[in-house]
């Protein structure tokens, strides 16, 4: 696989040797890995489908030289967080990348209730426990990164992909906070919100079929943003259709405001 052969920093001195990378087999998903594992990170790859998650250990280890480890489970399931932090638990976690998300498109009144919470164990659950326990470590270590997968889907309240649409914009201004929080030790955090990428949800549109974007670009997106912004959309049709929407200066501003409030507040009742 093609990547971009010079190094932007050296991540293993910046983050720490690992890198987490869930949904990570295929797709964007892979896309990130492989990027990590270029810029020389070690890579656990976590995905539902075994043998992908294994081809893919197979791939970075044969085309990067780094270390490798796959763990085949479903996000979605409750216990999965803890199987990750019991793997993972001797391993220098510097950096965690969450790609895996649920999608659907239905009415709501259609909607069920069961598959609406596996999808929060999915969007937000098994993100948000992976994020506060990693987090704890790279506070320590004064240096990390985290990147959380939105959508453009998540910009506004976006109707029959409403449950989708809302577990994203909770990742998104997850993320806007805990940049402001974060930045004082060091950690860069950041949310994409993507639109149409092709990859295992449109893996039979051609690259460059217009109002698509391919997984490696998403990535480029990403990176460039990393470590300067709290947020940052990717490809041109999300830009055009909900980028007015989203003033991430305006947001970004904010972010800062509030947080100098809460500080203030903190300082002022001792806490």
């Amino acid at each position: 696989m093609m990547v971009p052969e010079r190094k932007i920093m050296n991540f293993k001195e910046k983050y720490g040797p690992w890198a987490i990378v869930a949904g990570g087999s295929e797709g964007m998903g892979g896309e990130f890995s492989s990027y990590v594992a270029s810029q020389g990170l070690n890579v656990v790859v976590i995905a539902r489908n075994g043998a992908k998650v294994d081809a893919k250990v197979a791939a970075l280890k044969s085309d990067f030289g780094v270390e490798a480890i796959g763990l085949p489970l479903d996000l979605g399931d409750l216990d999965a967080p803890a199987r990750i932090l019991e793997a993972t638990k001797d391993l220098e976690v510097g950096m965690l990348i969450y790609n895996a998300g649920l999608a659907g498109l239905s009415p709501v009144q259609n909607l069920d209730l069961d598959y609406e919470l596996y999808r929060l164990n999915v969007n937000v659950r098994s993100p948000l426990a992976l994020t506060l326990h990693l987090c704890k470590a790279m506070v320590e270590r004064k240096k990390g990164g985290i990147i959380l997968l939105s959508s453009s889907g998540g910009v506004v309240g976006t109707p029959y992909i409403q449950t989708y649409s809302a577990t994203k914009a909770y990742l998104f201004t997850f993320a806007e906070a805990l940049w402001a929080e974060l930045s004082d030790y060091g950690i860069d955090v950041l949310s994409v919100l993507p639109g149409n990428t092709i990859g295992q949800n449109y893996s039979d549109v051609p690259p460059g079929t217009p109002g698509f974007q391919t997984g490696r670009d998403v990535v480029e997106v990403a990176f460039d943003a990393f470590g300067k912004h709290p947020t940052v959309l990717s490809g041109e049709t999300t830009i055009a259709t909900v980028g007015k929407y989203f003033d991430r200066a305006l947001r970004e501003e904010g972010v800062l405001m509030m947080k100098q409030i809460f500080v203030d507040m903190m300082k002022q009742y001792g806490m």
